[in-house]
């Protein structure tokens, strides 16, 4: 009898928080790649509310949804499960907060801190299609982006 591989499916709210030529990322503490702020998505939840409630869990500030930059599909393996998401990136505001002071994590499973958008492969930012879609933001190509961990798409 051949076994199952388990399978899940997410849909994410990330934020693009950029201060001068700085990025903020979200780290959990123990793993070797960085990502962007945001979370899970709720039932009977919008993706923009989703956002704004993920910060202030997260940081413990209200933050500003601001343009929608485009979707970042991806997938990876994790202790013997397939994971496939769907990251939506909107560009984000922390009032009074700037690149030169790392915000508090609010869970002691995350550290939050600023790194130079030139320092995105250093840090490990992933998924890896996220640093694309930043950096198409940045140079001001038409967007929104769409990019993919797919082979071909």
């Amino acid at each position: 009898m051949q076994q199952e591989t388990k399978q899940r499916y997410h849909v994410l709210a990330r934020g693009v928080f950029l201060s001068g030529d700085h990025l903020l990322v979200a780290h959990c503490i123990g793993m070797d790649n960085t990502f962007l702020p945001g979370g899970h998505v709720e039932f009977h939840e919008g993706i923009r509310a989703t956002l704004a409630r993920e910060i202030q869990e997260e940081l413990g500030l209200a933050s500003t949804v601001k343009q929608y930059l485009g979707a970042v599909e991806a997938e990876h393996e994790e202790e013997g499960v397939y994971n496939q998401e769907i990251n939506h990136l909107f560009i984000a505001e922390l009032e009074g907060v700037d690149h030169t002071d790392n915000p508090p994590s609010q869970e002691k499973h995350l550290e939050f801190y600023w790194i130079p958008v030139s320092g995105m492969e250093e840090h490990n930012v992933l998924p890896e299609p996220v640093r694309k879609v930043i950096r198409k933001y940045i140079h001001q190509v038409d967007g929104p982006y769409f990019e993919s961990t797919f082979l071909g798409e």
